[in-house]
């Protein structure tokens, strides 16, 4: 394709993803910005004439966190999360990024999305693209403690999905403004919410000049829930360092109690989201009580 500058190139896409396909928010982060990433899970790494990553969000409804908790308290309820936040952003943010990628080739140049969940096929462990440092090397926001991205306009209260190509795009400034994370204003909210205490420690990484810290993550503690402490009312207690092996026998132990099964019955869906729910990013008020309605 000749003749279109970057910027033409990339304005077009935004059109299509954000005008035409309903995403909230799109990024472009050149590939050597995640140079740095995890032996494997580079953007060259899958496509070798990989020069970016568009990077797509869709926010999820602010009724969703605010109706969000425990079976047992009067008011509250999962389900609209756990479908509405979840599986059908994913396959909104999957379809739109099918349509960009297929945008692409039919111009001339390699596209590669990944799924916005992460599918543990390859490492177990985490997933084979990551879409949340991505998501800070395209400008959309940056890590919270919680490992979360934050976003100016909706804290962590957004999917992602990724997209490699080596079309030649202009690339989005890293984001610059104020801090989207301020535990000494929420007081760590998102530790305090995590029913396995599963963040633990710091960890950080860098992009460009820029260091971005955030708690080490206990990968086995941060799905226990599925198991144990109320968002799955058949329970089994969580050993004190638990291993793959140890979910493993206590899923196989035991199956879910038959409303919470029923959740899932179309697809995979969390049953947790503590940490989305009680982060305040970025309506730091002083009770947490205010929401910034910005569509």
């Amino acid at each position: 394709m000749t003749g279109v500058t970057e910027a033409d190139l990339t304005g077009s896409l935004r059109h299509l993803a954000v005008e035409r396909l309903g995403v909230d928010l799109m990024g472009v982060a050149p590939a050597e910005r995640l140079a740095g990433g995890p032996e494997g899970g580079r953007p060259t790494d899958y496509l070798s004439t990989a020069t970016s990553v568009i990077v797509l969000a869709a926010k999820m409804l602010d009724s969703l966190i605010d109706v969000a908790g425990h079976y047992d308290e009067p008011g509250k309820t999962l389900g609209p999360y756990m479908w509405y936040g979840y599986p059908v952003l994913n396959w909104d943010l999957s379809s739109a990024a099918n349509r960009v990628a297929r945008f692409l080739e039919t111009r001339g140049f390699r596209a590669l999305p990944f799924p916005p969940t992460g599918m543990l096929y390859k490492y177990g462990d985490r997933a084979d693209f990551s879409h949340r440092h991505a998501a800070v090397a395209a400008g959309l926001g940056e890590i919270g403690f919680s490992g979360l991205v934050l976003t100016p306009r909706f804290g962590p209260r957004q999917r992602l999905v990724s997209i490699l190509t080596d079309a030649p795009l202009q690339p989005s400034p890293l984001y610059d403004g104020p801090a989207l994370c301020r535990p000494d204003e929420c007081g760590l909210a998102c530790i305090e919410a995590c029913p396995t205490d599963a963040m633990t420690g710091s960890t950080s990484f860098a992009i460009e000049s820029k260091t971005f810290s955030h708690a080490r993550l206990h990968p086995v503690r941060c799905k226990w829930p599925f198991a144990e402490k109320g968002f799955r009312r058949t329970k089994v207690a969580m050993p004190a360092d638990p291993t793959e092996e140890d979910f493993r026998e206590a899923m196989i132990s035991t199956g879910p109690h038959p409303y919470d099964a029923a959740l899932g019955q179309f697809t995979f869906v969390p049953q947790c989201g503590a940490c989305i729910f009680a982060c305040p990013s970025p309506r730091f008020d002083s009770d947490g009580s205010e929401r910034d309605r910005t569509p």
